[in-house]
């Protein structure tokens, strides 16, 4: 079987996880369940990054011991994944054991090559970037992705030998054009190369908080140079070679643009440096806020995603995301779009199409599905609007285009609701010489609903296995992909018991 390993950004544990950080772990699972519809073995990834100096800091400064506070803050984020369907097939915390050692077997190998030495650190530092930067990136003194007065530091550290990687890093990227995706983020990380790198401190004197040093145990290591790891980490490295090789390299390492140059350039040089194989692809995706307003923990425009599932639903949130967002771009979460999204296009035009549908199949033919006779010209424009959609959405979602997708996938719904008042099988169900003309309307609809489950279960999963159940087509499983799409997988004389409605209104 084929395999696909799937990863996200671990978050900071400093506080509760907001639709920010949702907004990436649903896409990614949107892709990761494309792929095992398709027929891939999936392994996905995600966890929470405990060894930040920025946790700590919070700790402390709310009187907390650093591990008692991610004890307490970092099940906050998997429970979130869990509520929002995010199908992770593994949870890390970079305070385990297995990731302890894979960093270390990191740092030594680099240090074993010649690539860690020992130097000084003088600059600006920001805690909540848990970055370095100079003067030229600052944005009138103050750190140009959180907008807060960055902290001096001056100390001993160990140095990672970036630059020496910088040929190797171009010559990567001209071999493997796809590396860094979406284009336009390929061609920022291109141009900060090109400009030049620089080494970066990669251990942290004067704190207890985070993995020794191998060589040095009165530092620790450097967040990045720990983080990072943990891709390599829940796919069996160091110790598990035969797990690893399943795994690695991963597909898609799937992050934030704030935090691509680490994972676009770091990264692949560390592994470079491990003598580790490359990642196959890195994905920055865009950032969402508040209705225009950056959302932050610290200014108070978080938004709660139980907040919005608890009045919405889960999968009117992921639809909403997926839907209105495009993933490599910017967008904004809107209370007034939701609604409209959830009223008008799940509930008036999904909705009411199934609800119709099995209403119908039950009222005129006992809730038995009837057989389809020959076709008119009706049902051949709806089936190739079938045949249209799936093309589309599969071009969607390989492009991580989940709003196209989802737009393609409803001008699919629109085809088959045209098609009902086009053929307008309750006007005909009482003449008995329409019983066939509208057994063969009937199956079609319902067909036609199995096929935009099918499309729809990336995106919104309880929904397709709701949509499933009610035309009497058990759940989507699997490696439905290719069979799923061909007509007829409705069984005729099979039951169609129907169901409540799939979103009710919402005063």
């Amino acid at each position: 079987m084929k395999t696909y390993y799937l990863t996200c950004a671990i978050d900071y544990p400093n506080g509760e996880p907001h639709l920010g950080h949702a907004f990436e772990k649903i896409g990614a699972d949107c892709i990761a369940r494309f792929k095992r519809l398709q027929g891939y073995n999936v392994y996905f990834s995600t966890g929470v990054d405990e060894n930040s100096l920025n946790v700590a800091r919070t700790a402390r400064e709310a009187g907390r011991d650093p591990r008692d506070f991610v004890n307490e803050f970092s099940p906050r984020f998997h429970n979130l994944w869990q509520h929002l369907d995010v199908s992770a097939d593994v949870f890390i915390r970079t305070t385990e054991e297995r990731h302890t050692l894979a960093s270390a077997e990191i740092f030594r190998r680099a240090h074993a090559n010649g690539d860690i030495y020992k130097g000084k650190y003088e600059g600006w530092y920001c805690l909540s970037c848990e970055n370095y930067y100079p003067d030229t990136d600052l944005n009138e003194g103050m750190c140009p992705v959180h907008s807060t007065k960055p902290e001096w530091f001056s100390e001993e550290n160990y140095f990672f030998a970036l630059s020496s990687y910088q040929d190797r890093l171009l010559e990567h990227f001209e071999q493997n054009p796809g590396f860094v995706q979406p284009e336009f983020r390929r061609n920022e990380v291109l141009n900060f190369i090109k400009e030049g790198l620089k080494d970066f401190s990669v251990s942290r004197a004067g704190t207890d908080w985070g993995i020794p040093v191998p060589i040095d145990e009165s530092q620790v290591i450097y967040v990045w140079f720990d983080a990072l790891i943990n891709y390599a980490t829940v796919a069996g490295f160091p110790d598990d070679a035969e797990r690893f090789a399943k795994w690695w390299p991963a597909d898609a390492h799937v992050i934030g643009k704030d935090i691509l140059r680490f994972h676009a350039i770091y990264w692949p040089a560390m592994l470079m440096a491990a003598e580790v194989e490359l990642p196959k692809s890195v994905v920055g995706h865009g950032w969402i806020d508040l209705e225009g307003k950056a959302m932050s923990k610290t200014t108070g425009t978080a938004v709660d995603p139980f907040e919005v599932t608890a009045k919405y639903g889960v999968d009117p949130l992921r639809y909403y995301l997926l839907r209105e967002v495009p993933f490599f771009r910017d967008g904004s979460f809107v209370w007034d779009n939701l609604d409209a999204r959830y009223h008008r296009e799940l509930g008036n035009d999904l909705g009411n199409l199934l609800n119709r549908t099995v209403s119908m199949i039950g009222r005129y033919r006992d809730g038995v599905l009837p057989a389809a006779g020959p076709n008119s010209e009706p049902e051949t424009v709806l089936q190739a609007a079938i045949v249209e959609a799936w093309e589309k959405v599969a071009s969607g979602f390989d492009a991580w285009n989940f709003s196209e997708a989802l737009s393609d996938l409803w001008q699919l719904v629109a085809a088959a609701n045209r098609y009902v008042d086009a053929t307008q099988p309750f006007k005909l169900a009482g003449d008995l010489e329409q019983a066939g003309r509208v057994d063969t309307i009937l199956y079609n609809l319902a067909e036609s609903l199995r096929h935009i489950a099918l499309l729809l279960a990336p995106a919104a999963p309880t929904t397709a296995d709701r949509i499933m159940e009610q035309i009497g087509a058990g759940s989507v499983e699997a490696g439905a992909w290719e069979a799923g799409r061909e007509w007829g997988g409705l069984v005729a004389e099979g039951p169609v018991p129907g169901g409540d409605p799939l979103f009710p209104r919402i005063e």
